[in-house]
């Protein structure tokens, strides 16, 4: 492991990289951009189609999807010095599907199916433990209110993390709205309302107990709030939450849930579900159903999604909206977890003794054109030297041309895995490994 002190001369006083951000060496990386692909071969697959936003916007336009200003310490900013306006770098790439949405796509026929992918950069305070860069891959669909779409926004999450390799993850679905009417008509003060909804988003049973105590809330609601961390599990939470509630707005929000599952259960994803109506996360921005996929031994959620219906309509369009981001990062984490894995070896490293370099060459171009991948050896060096590093590079093969004795225009590849070999004229030995990768 480098020392990360290195670079400031062993003082200890700078490190490598800022805290939060991180290198991704070869093997990891190399699951990084598979995972990548993966996502995005499905994302195209279900007929969602790519936008690539800037990392830069200003930052007022940012901003306007902000519902709480306070958010706005998120992002990192920088004076553009040739026009004097405030610059952001993007601390989520859905505010700018938003806009486009209302600019670049205002005659749009309906409904619009984007997706995209992309680092994005938020500020997080000192000694919190997180990463401050994000790699986001995500889709939105707009212009339908109907709950099948979010349905489908769910389901294609899911065909997401299937297609990226996670396995035994969990999808919380929850209703921001139940909650908007299970407090709607409260007449209570900001702050004592802001103290309610964090004792429910943290599940805190007993803080939210010492509330309710001491707050005027009638009875009925008073058992319903108290109830709501422990409104969690299967279907039957729908009937359980029905009978207590009172609110005509949370009445239509179980409905509402209840019809998304519906639709869920024809994807045939039910069983990945955990139905969450004490999940209020993002309660300002949200504007119905709201989802999170996570995986045992990871607190950081693989993805989250819901309906933001209002958020458009900041950008001068109203348009229904929902959709989700992964966070390709956690999906990485996730894979990890699930042990060393990686590319299998695959490719041809080419070693070659003899003075002319064209054979080389010529292979090297010819096992490509057999859509397999190949690199020389460029360094001179004892063989068995070579081997070692081809298996280290992760190469299946190793083709040897030009060794003392060997006939001019024969190959001899060995089998990096079992040591396994065979000579071959060199017009063949392209499509022989071909055959085997």
């Amino acid at each position: 492991m480098n020392d990360p002190t290195a670079a400031a001369g062993g003082s200890g006083r700078h490190r490598e990289l800022p805290s939060g951000v991180a290198d991704r060496l070869p093997e990891e990386a190399a699951r990084f951009v598979e995972a990548r692909r993966t996502v995005l071969d499905t994302l195209a697959l279900w007929a969602y189609r790519p936008v690539v936003p800037p990392l830069l916007e200003y930052g007022e336009a940012l901003a306007r999807a902000l519902s709480d200003p306070a958010d706005d310490a998120a992002s990192y900013k920088i004076v553009d010095r040739s026009s004097g306006h405030v610059l952001a770098i993007r601390p989520d790439i859905t505010p700018q599907i938003a806009r486009m949405a209302a600019t670049r796509f205002r005659d749009e026929t309906l409904p619009l199916r984007l997706c995209y992918e992309g680092p994005v950069l938020r500020h997080v305070p000192a000694g919190r433990g997180r990463s401050r860069e994000l790699h986001q891959v995500g889709a939105e669909l707009l212009g339908v209110r109907d709950p099948e779409a979010d349905a489908e926004a769910l389901a294609l999450c899911v065909a997401c993390l299937d297609a990226a390799g996670v396995r035994g993850f969990r999808v919380d679905l929850g209703q921001v709205e139940f909650f908007r009417g299970v407090v709607a008509g409260l007449d209570l003060p900001p702050d004592d309302l802001k103290r309610l909804r964090s004792a429910v988003a943290r599940k805190d049973a007993s803080d939210l107990e010492r509330l309710l105590e001491a707050l005027p809330v009638p009875d009925a609601k008073k058992r319903l709030l108290a109830e709501l961390p422990f409104l969690a599990g299967g279907t039957k939470v729908l009937d359980r939450a029905d009978a207590l509630v009172e609110s005509d707005h949370s009445r239509r929000a179980l409905e509402n849930l209840a019809r998304v599952v519906s639709f869920v259960g024809v994807h045939g994803l039910t069983g990945v579900l955990t139905l969450d109506l004490g999940e209020i996360r993002g309660i300002d921005y949200h504007t119905g159903v709201i989802f999170e996929a996570f995986v045992p031994h990871l607190g950081t959620p693989l993805c989250r999604g819901g309906r933001y219906d209002g958020l458009v309509g900041r950008y001068g369009h109203d348009l229904a909206a929902t959709g989700f981001s992964l966070d390709l990062s956690a999906v990485l984490e996730a894979l990890l977890l699930g042990g060393p894995g990686g590319a299998l070896p695959s490719g041809v490293f080419i070693v070659n003794f003899a003075a002319d370099r064209a054979g080389a060459l010529t292979l090297a171009r010819s096992v490509r054109a057999a859509g397999v991948r190949a690199a020389r050896d460029l360094i001179r060096r004892p063989l068995d030297d070579s081997l070692a590093h081809a298996r280290r590079q992760g190469f299946r093969w190793a083709a040897v041309l030009g060794e003392p004795g060997r006939p001019a225009g024969e190959v001899r590849l060995i089998r990096l895995d079992t040591g396994r070999d065979e000579v071959l004229p060199a017009e063949r030995a392209a499509s022989r490994v071909a055959d085997e990768e």
